[in-house]
């Protein structure tokens, strides 16, 4: 087995740099439609999280989905706010020292995120905190989601490195670090909720600025 020389980490957005006070896209659209979470999550993902769809085909295709397409037009308002929320963030307070402190250390650094598209005929958010990632790839871009090893591997590649180079840090067990464990990296288990469950396989840490001290 090739030795574990972690080269480059690779960082969540939601929830990990980003806060989220609207909560999961999901869940939020699940309480608008009285539908299933997992249900809206599937959709999101074949329709909106591995592809580009407008704003109002997709809210179109969801309420219809969900038994409810005169909802179609709260759905799409409510999609164009978490698009225009991704141009300016707001981030934890842990999250630039860190991108900064772990770069200072010699690690590289880039960010992967299951992330809606913006519409085809308008330009992806660009903001400013992605200036202190080398790579920055979301869903749509690659046409995968975490956990699915594409995803993964389109990392690999953007960053020229193997598996074993790569740490990924996220919050969801299932997406982030049963994915990265399934595609071979390392990876850490961040809980910023204590009363989160711990991942059986990794560390875990409560905040970012616990990271560096394990890679030391």
């Amino acid at each position: 087995m090739p030795q574990r020389e972690i080269r480059a980490i690779c960082f969540d957005i939601g929830g990990v740099l980003v806060q989220m006070p609207r909560g999961v896209l999901a869940a939020e659209l699940a309480e608008l439609l009285d539908a299933d979470v997992e249900h809206l999550r599937d959709l999101l993902i074949e329709h909106a999280k591995t592809r580009r769809t407008p704003a109002g085909e997709l809210a179109a295709i969801l309420a219809t989905a969900c038994g409810r397409p005169h909802a179609a037009a709260a759905v799409a308002d409510r999609l164009r706010l978490r698009v225009a929320d991704m141009a300016d963030p707001p981030l934890y307070p842990d999250a630039v020292p860190t991108l900064e402190h772990l770069a200072g250390l010699g690690f590289r650094i880039c960010l992967l995120s299951n992330a809606i598209g913006p519409d085809p005929d308008t330009g992806p958010a660009r903001p400013p905190y992605f200036a202190l990632a080398e790579v920055v790839l979301h869903s749509w871009q690659i046409g995968a989601c975490k956990p699915q090893p594409a995803a993964f591997r389109a990392i690999e590649s953007a960053m020229d490195l193997a598996p074993h180079h790569l740490l990924n840090v996220g919050d969801s067990a299932r997406f982030d670090i049963d994915g990265a464990l399934a595609a071979g990296w390392s990876a850490i288990h961040l809980a910023r909720n204590s009363a989160a469950p711990a991942h059986p396989d990794v560390a875990r840490i409560g905040a970012l600025t616990d990271l560096a001290p394990l890679l030391s």
